[in-house]
């Protein structure tokens, strides 16, 4: 090697820092501090999650008549198909994604009539209205325009 390389490299191992050990002090005598934070969870998959409908319009959803059944869907990435239930009625459709955009439809529901059919109307139109999603941690947030019209949270199986 040339004598200019050997200094050159020799300038750039002194000019970057050491990694420090946690429980040793640097020249300044301050202690490395481990990090113990706990590394963020992963963001659930817009794909393939089952969403559970928590909020609608900024309200709590209330809980329905009948226990087992929650306005919930499914995008399957396979023919961008949606399914779930609006609650009462199931649902069934195609979805449209781009980057944070998102657009459902056309949507069909089965036409049983259920009491308090206003939280499954409810969610059908913000379904309609939706033009773009955010995820956050296990919470997926439907926005049209840039209102949030309504957040679901992934579903956990037993």
């Amino acid at each position: 090697m040339r004598p200019i390389t050997l200094i050159l490299l020799a300038l750039a191992l002194t000019a970057c820092p050491s990694p420090r050990v946690p429980g040793t002090a640097d020249s300044s005598g301050a202690m490395a501090v481990p990090d113990t934070s706990a590394p963020a969870a992963p963001a659930a998959a817009l794909e393939g999650t089952e969403w559970r409908l928590v909020d609608i319009g900024g309200q709590p959803s209330p809980a329905a008549a009948d226990s087992t059944r929650h306005p919930d869907f499914t995008l399957l990435a396979e023919g961008r198909k949606v399914q779930g239930s609006a609650g009462c009625n199931r649902m069934r459709g195609t979805y449209q994604v781009d980057g944070d955009k998102l657009k459902f439809g056309p949507l069909a529901t089965t036409r049983m009539a259920c009491p308090a059919m206003h939280t499954e109307t409810a969610f059908l139109k913000a379904l309609k209205q939706t033009t773009r999603y955010e995820i956050s941690g296990s919470s997926l947030t439907l926005y049209g325009a840039d209102t949030a019209v309504a957040r679901l949270e992934a579903a956990t199986k037993p």
